[in-house]
């Protein structure tokens, strides 16, 4: 029995001309809007700018921290199933047919290279002695810091950071992406890796608001990590999927990243302020929380997806 065709057709409608040439005028303006109006809020009226992100934080983290970490658990598992199933595990990224780019020395190289080693050789000495300082046990009042009984809990939350949840983080968005783009052809999106579950509805407004998410959640992600990284993925996605853009694109996007991140950083320290971070981890954290859910969403629609392409093979068979 012949299987129903998936929607695939994703239209991103492009500005043919002018400043948006080759981008998404919706996706550009919505998001720039959303940081324009976060940089003036937060260079106008700093202090309320510090105390509401930062009383939403918490409120945030009160009600949202069980989710945070049983998530993140869910993503490990998910990845871990999707592995070890035949039907899964044995799938090639990319059309039937054709070859890898890369061997696999290649990739790990290249992975290692790209962020493995800068973790290792910095991250693996730094990370257990700032969390032996400072983890959610410390800051419980359960064990004094940097005293022999925070140990375990440091080791404990730099594993957190950089064990197989903090990969099952990274791999859940680029899995999903890679896959449609290469395996499907699709656009290099945020609402291409959920067609399976919204079908048609992503090429209308909904479309746009899962990228301006995709968008906003980066910009205060990476204003903590990798701002060059960021940039290109801003790009990528306001251009409907395309890797190659103008220089003028990236040019505007850094300097709306480094606005936020200067008039955030103001805004920790005013009213009296000591942490300068603390306005923009506030952000970043609520700026995740949607960004989180569509993961959640992204690793059903994937599951779905490469479930039905294995019986789209086994029926061709």
């Amino acid at each position: 029995m012949a299987l129903k065709a998936e929607f695939t057709d994703v239209q991103i409608v492009k500005a043919a001309s002018g400043f948006y040439q080759g981008n998404s005028r919706e996706i550009a303006l919505l998001s720039k809007g959303i940081m324009i109006a976060l940089v003036v809020w937060a260079l106008v009226w700093p202090a309320n700018a510090n105390n509401v992100l930062g009383s939403v934080n918490w409120k945030l983290l009160g009600s949202f921290n069980a989710f945070y970490i049983i998530i993140v658990g869910l993503f490990s598992v998910f990845l871990c199933v999707v592995a070890v199933l035949p039907q899964t595990g044995r799938r090639l990224m990319g059309k039937e047919g054709e070859k890898p780019e890369f061997s696999n020395f290649s990739w790990f190289s290249m992975m290692f290279g790209a962020g493995l080693g800068v973790g290792l050789m910095v991250f693996a000495a730094a990370e257990p002695i700032g969390l032996w300082g400072s983890n959610p046990v410390v800051l419980s009042g359960a064990v004094e810091p940097n005293t022999e009984a925070a140990l375990q809990s440091g080791y404990r939350y730099t594993f957190l950071h950089y064990g197989f949840h903090a990969w099952a983080i990274y791999v859940v968005t680029g899995l999903s992406l890679a896959y449609y783009a290469y395996t499907r052809g699709m656009p290099l999106t945020i609402r291409s890796a959920l067609t399976p579950l919204f079908g048609k509805a992503v090429n209308g407004f909904l479309g746009h608001i899962m990228d301006v998410v995709g968008v906003v959640a980066t910009i205060l992600g990476v204003s903590v990590t990798s701002a060059d990284s960021g940039i290109l993925v801003m790009n990528t996605i306001m251009s409907g999927g395309e890797q190659k853009t103008g220089i003028k694109h990236r040019i505007v996007w850094g300097v709306i990243l480094t606005l936020v991140i200067g008039t955030l950083l103001i805004a920790g320290k005013t009213n009296g302020g000591s942490d300068p971070m603390e306005a923009l981890r506030s952000a970043m954290i609520i700026g995740a929380l949607p960004f989180t859910m569509l993961m959640g969403l992204m690793c059903i629609s994937l599951g779905k997806a490469m479930w039905l392409d294995h019986k789209r093979i086994q029926v061709k068979k």
